[in-house]
């Protein structure tokens, strides 16, 4: 009986121990994960093909692109990204195009302000952030709004999309 007695007590203190974190209760509870933030690209042409997809006649190659900052040494700092493939997620919201991913940027942009994004040998863009805690808000491409590639969608990952034309 005490080892009932215990346990019960355990899930109880457990139980008012998890908090939700937004007043009201409509957020997550303080002991859950954080759903991670990230920024995501699709980079097109001038006539809307998919410049990251490898069948694309001059598409970029991982390889071949550059996302960094600069410390106050003016010294480039590689951030960290991954190139998504197309896919579907239900039958309303499908992504056909591949997207530059990265969380790493997201994380920086509460500190550092200018990021750079080198396309091949192509021209260098100055990316800068506006994000809450669950998305990126406002993403600006050499100080122009970038478009939303869902702007009526308010789901997570969907909202955090963005389209880069060249």
């Amino acid at each position: 009986m005490k080892k009932f007695i215990a346990a019960f007590l355990l899930i109880f203190i457990v139980n008012l121990g998890c908090k939700k974190m937004d007043i009201g209760g409509g957020g997550l509870c303080a002991c859950s994960l954080m759903p991670q933030t990230q920024l995501s690209l699709i980079i097109k042409n001038n006539i809307g093909a998919d410049l990251l997809n490898p069948v694309t006649t001059g598409y970029f190659d991982k390889n071949k692109i550059q996302l960094y900052y600069k410390d106050a040494n003016n010294v480039i700092k590689q951030i960290n990204f991954d190139i998504s493939k197309p896919f579907t997620y239900s039958n309303d919201l499908k992504i056909n195009y591949y997207q530059l991913n990265s969380s790493e940027i997201v994380i920086q942009s509460k500190s550092i302000e200018n990021f750079y994004l080198k396309l091949g040998d192509g021209k260098v863009y100055e990316l800068n952030l506006k994000t809450s805690n669950y998305a990126v808000e406002k993403l600006s491409i050499d100080k122009a709004e970038a478009p939303k590639e869902f702007p009526s969608v308010t789901t997570a990952p969907f909202n955090s999309i963005y389209t880069l034309k060249i």
